[in-house]
């Protein structure tokens, strides 16, 4: 993929709804529970519930602390929702942790920064894997069905609520074309309404089902973020890329909640795979260049040279800025679902 600059992950800690923080040393919100490693079992430990924070729909709670996490891969930040109000399940309290070493103040780098933030901000928000159980409809009628306890079945393998398929669903594409010939690949698509209706405008594509999620990087990663080879620098893809926007798409999203309502004309225009069809957002990046090829066309928006030093730059298509292709070299092999071509 062509890209201007260089990629940082942007994770997501998942923490128990109940879990709180503090603030000048009072606790706000619902007396702490420390719960078994199943999120079973759950005691209370502290102080007991606390007066809460007049005349705020969310807050916030911002550290900047050296954790265990931050020494995970090239995470940079991480936050999750803490609390959740118990009419209509909405997000009142989360958390983002912004890992010091991994963070420049910068001036040059001012609009990284911010973009991390509001990343992690949108996924306490809603955009989490943990949260989509508890989307609801146009009606304020929840997309999952609850159980008797009145909250969605638990899914013990991800420590998380399990959400029905009106909200994210399992996809099969059976004709994924890698280097060493078709095979079948298993997605996750978000199939809520306004998210459908975006994607299948933005690609130009009436056929897709909806908009993919990421199936690598791991815990707090994978399924919470966009995925980077359809939507490359939207914000809320799993890696930083340089100009990165909030588009319609994200917007989308988070009106499907039921929590919000969106303010389109803050949308950001996303030009990765405007009106590229269906072929580009349903097929395999080497499907897409082997038939761009055999017609004379340009294999744009992907690329297939490998980063050098010193930089090979070269224009965009659209000739409107100087970017470099960004395809490294692997030491170990690659997973056959992965591996496009001899040369990437």
């Amino acid at each position: 993929m062509h890209s201007l600059g260089g990629s940082a992950v942007l994770c997501e800690l998942y923490l128990s709804p109940n879990r709180m923080y503090t603030c000048d040393g009072n606790w706000y919100l619902q007396a702490c529970r420390t719960c078994n490693a199943t999120g079973q079992d759950c005691k209370l430990s502290g102080p007991g519930r606390g007066p809460g924070i007049d005349d705020a729909d969310f807050v916030f709670y911002v550290s900047a602390n050296e954790t265990e996490r931050c020494n995970k891969g090239m995470t940079v930040a991480y936050a999750a929702h803490c609390q959740q109000e118990a009419a209509l399940d909405r997000p009142i309290a989360g958390h983002a942790n912004l890992c010091p070493r991994k963070i420049s103040t910068k001036p040059q780098e001012l609009e990284i920064l911010l973009s991390t933030v509001k990343h992690e901000i949108l996924h306490a928000l809603g955009f989490s894997v943990s949260l989509y159980a508890f989307y609801r409809d146009e009606d304020g009628q929840p997309l999952t069905p609850r159980g008797e306890s009145g909250k969605p079945q638990l899914n013990e393998k991800l420590q998380t609520r399990q959400w029905s398929e009106r909200v994210v669903r399992h996809v099969v594409r059976k004709d994924w074309l890698v280097r060493a010939g078709s095979m079948s690949r298993e997605l996750m698509m978000v199939v809520t309404p306004r998210v459908v209706e975006e994607v299948r405008a933005h690609f130009g594509c009436a056929d897709l089902e909806g908009a993919e999620l990421e199936d690598q990087g791991g815990d707090g990663t994978s399924l919470t973020h966009w995925e980077k080879r359809v939507f490359e620098n939207e914000a809320m893809t799993g890696t930083h890329t340089q100009n990165p926007v909030y588009s319609r798409i994200t917007l989308a999203l988070m009106e499907d909640t039921g929590w919000y309502r969106a303010n389109y004309s803050m949308a950001q225009s996303l030009d990765w795979g405007r009106n590229y069809g269906c072929d580009f957002v349903m097929k395999s990046c080497k499907y897409w260049m082997d038939n761009r090829t055999a017609s004379g066309q340009s294999i744009h928006p992907f690329c297939n040279k490998v980063k050098r030093d010193p930089l090979e730059t070269e224009c965009t298509i659209d000739r409107s800025s100087v970017a470099l292709c960004n395809l490294v070299g692997h030491q170990e092999k690659v997973p056959l679902m992965y591996q496009a071509s001899t040369t990437c």
